[in-house]
């Protein structure tokens, strides 16, 4: 990889019609920048029911960096679909939390989409994120999703890295179709794993 990490887009389930106003996607979503975060209308169309945009909060994140991230991903010729495995006791607590809560036992199932030679290095910084090892301009909230403290803490379910171009998803049918999406096979062993 390239660059450090710093942007992250959140993505959540998709819009099922904006928001209630007969809209395709919500148009909060880029905040004052560019239609879509610079997405074609064609891309939104294929991307709005795989997933929805969250808003990030910072102009970063609304000038072409989403465009310009898939575009990179797109040009990879060895990406591939892939699955790690996060301990739950290991992921960050919410500053939420009650200092007695019970520590979770198990596991939990991170899906990601990148280039091979990259696959080892994504693992890397997913746990980093998980674990709140590193700081980015705007939060995942992936420590949130794996050990959620309210019901909302899971509506994120998929990131999309936009300094290097890749994502990794905690719903299984997100990560399905964005590899459908991409023209990229997921395993009969990560399928079962999902099933």
């Amino acid at each position: 990889m390239e660059k450090k990490t710093w942007l992250v887009q959140r993505l959540r389930e998709p819009a099922q019609d904006g928001l209630g106003l007969g809209m395709k996607d919500n148009p909060f979503s880029f905040g004052g920048g560019l239609v879509n975060g610079g997405l074609s209308a064609e891309a939104m169309d294929l991307l709005r029911n795989i997933f929805a945009f969250d808003y990030m909060g910072a102009a970063e994140f609304e000038f072409g960096a989403l465009p310009k991230a898939l575009q990179r991903l797109a040009t990879h010729e060895d990406l591939v679909a892939s699955s790690l495995e996060v301990r739950l006791k290991d992921v960050s607590v919410d500053f939420r939390a009650p200092k007695d809560a019970p520590t979770p036992s198990g596991w939990a199932t991170i899906y990601t989409l990148c280039p091979e030679s990259w696959q080892e290095e994504v693992e890397a910084r997913i746990r980093l994120l998980a674990t709140g090892g590193e700081r980015l301009k705007a939060p995942t909230f992936l420590a949130r999703c794996l050990r959620p403290y309210n019901e909302w803490d899971a509506e994120t379910a998929g990131w999309l890295e936009l300094d290097n171009g890749f994502f990794f998803f905690v719903d299984a049918d997100m990560w399905r179709k964005t590899c459908e999406l991409f023209d990229v096979e997921t395993s009969a062993e990560i399928k079962e794993e999902t099933a």
